[in-house]
């Protein structure tokens, strides 16, 4: 597939289109088998309550090359974009060949671990986006840990003047993708003062996907008004008694607030 528009555009025209914020978290447990025939399962019977799907390694590692394809290829006629979710946090070569592997298989966009710090966040964006390829980027993720590492408290010469007290490292994250002038970021739905601290106030700003919703303990509701423009969701759809029925009624709750997509 060759993409017109950027991935934000494209994410944003579809999101409008359908109606609906929500990106569904394709993330099989170990134990389901037939990955394939469940992913492209799934992909046919929720595509109308979602505007994306995302996809980790518990589905690009079991399967082949064609295989991914023929998921990127469904979830285009089914009117999704497909995010890659693999964190890639490495130097800017290994970077590139990932999105060029990724970008032939289908695949519309790539969540980035900024800790690659900016000078290489801006040049693997720039990269990407002359594909017409998305980056998200990770800045606080939604399990509990996160704290040790999003929350820890620094100070650098490239962030902070001399005297200024230390800053949360997501500080530097959300600062670095925001220069970088990426596609979106992620922050968890159950952290809903980080996600108010970036969601007003800013006079440029980013578009953000909150997973961490429902069975993590995230609020709908919250993470809406806090500032999320996108619901990823997964276990608490998949592992329901009634994928469909479940996720419709989340569509209804959503549908019936004004959710914003930067």
């Amino acid at each position: 597939m060759n993409p017109s528009g950027s991935f934000g555009e494209r994410i944003k025209a579809l999101s409008k289109e359908k109606k609906t914020n929500i990106v569904l978290a394709l993330d099989p447990s170990s134990e389901k088998k037939d990955i394939l025939d469940y992913v492209i399962k799934q992909i046919k019977d929720l595509s109308g309550y979602c505007c994306a799907i995302k996809i980790n390694f518990h589905v690009i590692l079991p399967l082949s090359r064609a295989e991914l394809q023929k998921i990127t290829n469904t979830a285009h006629d089914y009117k999704l974009q497909v995010i890659a979710d693999l964190k890639l946090n490495d130097i800017y070569d290994t970077n590139k060949v990932v999105i060029q592997q990724l970008f032939s298989m289908g695949f519309d966009c790539l969540i980035i671990n900024p800790f690659i710090g900016k000078n290489s966040l801006k040049t693997i964006t720039k990269y990407a986006h002359s594909l017409n390829f998305g980056i998200i980027t990770l800045v606080y993720m939604s399990h509990p840990d996160a704290l040790e590492g999003y929350g820890a408290l620094v100070q650098s010469e490239y962030t902070s003047p001399k005297n200024d007290l230390p800053l949360p490292l997501y500080r530097t994250f959300y600062d670095n993708s925001l220069l970088a002038g990426v596609d979106g970021i992620v922050i968890g739905g159950n952290m809903t003062e980080v996600i108010e601290e970036f969601s007003s106030g800013q006079t440029s700003m980013l578009p953000i996907y909150s997973p961490g919703l429902i069975t993590q303990g995230g609020d709908v509701n919250k993470a809406l008004e806090s500032g999320s423009s996108f619901l990823i969701i997964g276990r608490a759809i998949l592992e329901s008694d009634s994928p469909v029925n479940t996720l419709k009624t989340i569509h209804e709750v959503i549908s019936n607030k004004s959710h914003r997509v930067s």
